[in-house]
């Protein structure tokens, strides 16, 4: 009977999951093509954060979104620490506070090249994302939600940094997605090093891959735990929790 059960259910989730892929219109060669069926998960999530931000924010105000952004906060924070012993992030070098940026673009396909890397500033151009399509009825998603998880991650791996810039985005029609990381020099520690480049610099058409072993699996089961905390937190102290950038990151609906 349990097998059964089992197997219906295993049925159901790919009927259900065929019919989420059939949203993204396919062509025939998509369809067999190996790197549209990697993407697909990808933009079928982004597509429906797309859909929730400006739905909770019609029901329930900045609160209800604030709410949601807490939980990828709350990730951010527990993650810091694993994913700067990881990845051997410096914190007073902007290049490898980068790194981060590097590890989360290819786990989701986003493809991009670093222009600045220096210690004081880095600045990368994202010219590639599988969901930018459907980001486009709602681009806060980065913007709002995406930076929520890297203000929690920033704000313990280096509290002092200034948020991220975020001046051109895919989703809104530009070349690329432009993120700039820049560090004041009493960070750094001087003018000379502010202006000398990283050494964890990767110059190149795009930045190899990060070679982390089971960085994803412990990512993952902490965002679990994560998760859990933040309703936790949510549900026994109210929806206005504070978070470092909160200003900055502010959900402010289109028009």
């Amino acid at each position: 009977m349990f097998g059964k059960l089992t197997k219906l259910a295993l049925y159901a989730g790919a009927f259900g999951y065929a019919i989420e892929l059939g949203t993204l219109q396919p062509t025939a060669s998509d369809l067999i093509n190996p790197q549209w069926h990697k993407e697909a998960p990808m933009r079928l999530m982004m597509g429906r954060f797309a859909d929730l931000l400006p739905a909770l924010y019609d029901r329930y105000g900045e609160r209800g979104v604030k709410a949601l952004q807490y939980v990828f906060y709350q990730i951010g924070l527990d993650r810091s620490a694993t994913m700067q012993e990881a990845l051997q992030i410096d914190p007073t070098d902007a290049r490898s506070l980068g790194r981060v940026l590097d590890f989360e673009d290819h786990m989701v396909g986003v493809r991009g090249v670093w222009t600045e890397e220096t210690c004081g500033r880095a600045v990368k151009e994202e010219r590639y994302c599988p969901a930018s399509r459907e980001l486009e009825k709602c681009p806060q998603v980065c913007t709002s939600l995406m930076m929520a998880l890297e203000a929690g991650t920033f704000a313990i791996i280096n509290p002092d940094l200034d948020p991220p810039e975020i001046s051109k985005l895919l989703s809104t029609g530009d070349d690329c997605c432009l993120a700039e990381i820049e560090l004041p020099v009493d960070i750094v520690g001087s003018k000379s090093r502010a202006r000398s480049t990283s050494p964890q610099a990767m110059p190149g058409a795009f930045p190899p891959i990060i070679d982390a072993p089971g960085l994803k699996t412990r990512l993952a089961a902490l965002s679990f735990v994560s998760v859990f905390k933040a309703l936790f937190k949510l549900a026994t102290t109210g929806l206005d929790q504070p978070m470092h950038w909160y200003d900055f990151f502010r959900y402010v609906p289109e028009g």
